[in-house]
């Protein structure tokens, strides 16, 4: 079982911790869809000699696995700040376009790195988007076990790890995004952004 993780936060262009990583080269913004239910109806059913329809709805999820993976990397950094008494961050869709976009292309050319080819970081990223972030951060992560278990080990990682632990818990991001992706060698790559200016920073 392999993992390798990277992180870094940035106020401006002053950087507060230096690591690997990895960044995106796509700059295309990529919808992340919600895990939703759905409402299923089951058949009618006719009692007697009447013709009776029941309505009958049962909820089921319509998560993917990358959805899935991206809520439970978002739980867990919710509860990283829990842990130490900072509010909860507010997943954005912006940022969650940004960190999937990062992901996907990690996995896709192999490579880690907060710098990617084409010199866009992620706040170059989150400019491209059309927001203006003063405080902005990410961290990132790769393993190769299971897919049910590698939002949990990205976590336990950084918990671990006081650069990432700090990145995360820096008081000053309000939001974040998080983005998840397997490449073809078996790995699973995992992102997570920050952004924001909460009162006093």
């Amino acid at each position: 079982m392999t993992r390798k993780v990277g992180g870094r936060a940035r106020r401006g262009t002053a950087a507060f911790a230096k690591s690997k990583g990895i960044l995106s080269l796509d700059t295309s913004p990529h919808p992340v869809p919600a895990c939703r239910t759905r409402l299923l109806r089951l058949p009618a059913v006719r009692l007697f000699a009447a013709a009776v329809v029941v309505g009958l709805a049962a909820l089921s999820f319509s998560c993917t696995w990358q959805e899935q993976t991206e809520q439970g990397l978002a739980l867990g950094i919710n509860q990283l700040r829990s842990e130490r008494g900072l509010p909860p961050l507010v997943r954005d869709p912006q940022l969650s376009a940004i960190a999937r976009m990062r992901a996907e292309d990690m996995a896709k050319n192999n490579y880690f790195s907060h710098t990617p080819p084409d010199g866009c970081a992620a706040r170059c990223l989150m400019e491209r988007a059309g927001l203006a972030p003063v405080w902005a951060g990410e961290v990132i992560a790769w393993n190769n076990t299971s897919a049910d278990q590698s939002a949990d080990m990205t976590i336990a990682l950084w918990r671990n790890s006081p650069q990432h632990l700090g990145t995360i818990t820096n008081g000053c991001f309000t939001r974040m995004g998080t983005g998840s992706a397997f490449a073809g060698d078996g790995r699973i790559y995992h992102v997570a952004v920050f952004e924001g200016r909460a009162p006093g920073c």
